[in-house]
């Protein structure tokens, strides 16, 4: 290090620096160790029997702010989803589900196949998974209350 590169500031922070330097350099006494593994053991028991539950992460109420793209495909009959596939609505039509969107949006459809192991005998079976649909939209749009939002959307 140069003494032109310090400054006062720069020595102040020293005592700082050192002193986390050595934080991380520490012995681990037995008492300490044995009492993070404890803990982390009862966490361990608590979230295995249930009594802690983890939340999954939860949309603002109502029915959402998006509002749909009013062209909807017929997968089944009376099953009527709000998505225009370019393959079969067209070439020219845009993959977004989202109505008001500006921004950039892609699909893809996989053909894959899986692999099924029954556990018990060992017998395996390859199953087919045909035209698994993704689709994915960042920009922003114009929500139900009118204000122009930001957002990203994926489908799958």
């Amino acid at each position: 290090m140069r003494f032109e590169n310090l400054t006062p500031d720069r020595i102040k922070m020293r005592h700082t620096l050192v002193t986390r330097h050595l934080a991380w350099h520490t012995p681990l006494s037995r008492r300490t160790f044995l009492g993070t593994g404890v803990g982390a053991s009862v966490i361990g028991v608590a979230l295995g029997t249930g009594l802690l539950r983890p939340m999954s992460a939860l949309a603002a109420p109502g029915i959402g702010n998006v509002l749909p793209i009013p062209s909807t495909l017929e997968p089944f009959p009376g099953e009527e989803i709000h998505v225009q596939a370019p393959p079969f609505t067209g070439e020219d039509t845009d993959p977004s589900t989202v109505w008001n969107f500006q921004g950039a949006s892609g699909i893809a459809f996989m053909s894959t196949s899986v692999t099924r192991t029954n556990r018990k005998t060992g017998e395996q079976q390859v199953l087919p998974s045909l035209m698994n649909h993704m689709t994915f939209m960042q920009g922003i749009y114009i929500g139900r209350d009118g204000h122009v939002r930001e957002g990203t959307f994926s489908l799958v």
